[in-house]
């Protein structure tokens, strides 16, 4: 799936409802209240943190690209919708094959490590033993060196390639994928393609490239998460997110149970109010016995969902007017939980009409 038709993917799940940085901010993984709310309103978990280090000019180039073709329109406050184009374009587009939510750019320490590791076992195998390696960072290095001195102790050569032949099969990727992929590698005699390298050799623009690898490092991961194999389980230890919450809204999430208030809990933190009222927003979309009956009356909670229902609209400058006695904060909260306790509107992970979100474990 190239950029393009990502980017239009996400417009067409936020459809007249964000402005064009809150697919910016999802792509780059930004860590606010607001983007972990559209997250999960709209169904947009694959995006999230996908590309960490998107450059808002290569942004907006993607931008203007589907506005000049018709695909995408803003409305006169700015907020973009698809066109009756875009909408036949996005409705043919094939599954969504990332998964952005469980990974949040950690999958390129997985690289990294593969990386290192290949190199190495490339020049042992040639008997060098003296080489200058893909990567400077010293944890990357900490954590081959010591895969070498556990797991790889006593292997042969050609486990490491055999465990990524066999693994990358099961995981049923295309042959020329998986060349591109291999193409970033380095061995002994042979250096890495850069991204500009590549995008010469085959004609694919950088953007699309680095997409498809990041696709590429999210289904294999995926696959070895459900087939492991020693060496690259060892590779991939700790990439995949082992807590829905970021670790500042987990923190506030364990004063909260301990039995503090939220003005508690920002003193103590020396936190602003609304960084505190971010992290509620966060563990109410996160834990499903969130008790929301402690920050909005019952009937409030149903009257807002039973608006936003009848509007189709999540849009909470649309719903304050509708409830100008209700707080933003309150009125975020009760947003947040729809998705868990009423089943998601809009999009599943692949683009397909949404079943109710499953239960997930308390936070």
């Amino acid at each position: 799936m190239s950029f393009d038709d990502i980017l239009l993917n996400i417009i067409s799940r936020i459809d007249g409802e964000r402005y064009k940085h809150a697919a910016f901010h999802l792509m780059k993984g930004k860590r606010s209240g607001q983007t972990l709310q559209d997250t999960e309103y709209y169904r947009l978990h694959p995006f999230f943190g996908m590309l960490p280090s998107l450059h808002a000019n290569d942004f907006d180039l993607a931008y203007r690209r589907l506005l000049a073709a018709g695909l995408i329109a803003e409305k006169e406050d700015g907020t973009v919708f698809l066109s009756a184009s875009g909408k036949t374009r996005a409705a043919s587009q094939g599954p969504v094959r990332l998964n952005g939510w469980s990974y949040r750019g950690m999958e390129r320490l997985f690289f990294a490590r593969l990386a290192l590791a290949v190199q190495t076992v490339s020049h042992l195998s040639a008997g060098d033993k003296s080489f200058m390696p893909v990567t400077a960072d010293p944890v990357v290095q900490r954590d081959v060196k010591r895969l070498f001195s556990t797991v790889l102790k006593g292997k042969k050569p050609g486990d490491l390639a055999w465990e990524m032949r066999s693994s990358l099969e099961a995981a049923g990727m295309e042959d020329d994928r998986l060349s591109r992929f291999a193409a970033r590698l380095t061995g002994k005699g042979m250096s890495g393609m850069t991204w500009y390298q590549l995008s010469e050799v085959t004609g694919i623009s950088e953007m699309d490239l680095k997409v498809e690898w990041v696709e590429t490092l999210h289904i294999w991961l995926d696959s070895l998460a459900k087939r492991p194999t020693p060496i690259l389980a060892a590779l991939a230890k700790g990439v995949r997110a082992e807590s829905p919450l970021t670790g500042s809204a987990k923190k506030t999430a364990e004063m909260y149970r301990a039995g503090l208030g939220m003005d508690d809990i920002a003193k103590q933190r020396n936190l602003k109010m609304s960084t505190i009222e971010d992290h509620f927003v966060e563990i109410a979309i996160n834990d499903p016995a969130f008790p929301i009956r402690d920050f909005a009356a019952p009937e409030d909670v149903k009257a807002v969902r039973d608006q936003a229902a009848r509007l189709a609209t999540r849009k909470l400058s649309v719903l304050k007017k509708a409830f100008p006695g209700l707080a933003y904060f309150q009125l975020r909260l009760i947003l947040a939980r729809m998705g868990k306790e009423e089943g998601a509107d809009g999009y599943d992970d692949h683009g397909k009409p949404g079943k109710p979100a499953e239960k997930g474990h308390r936070i």
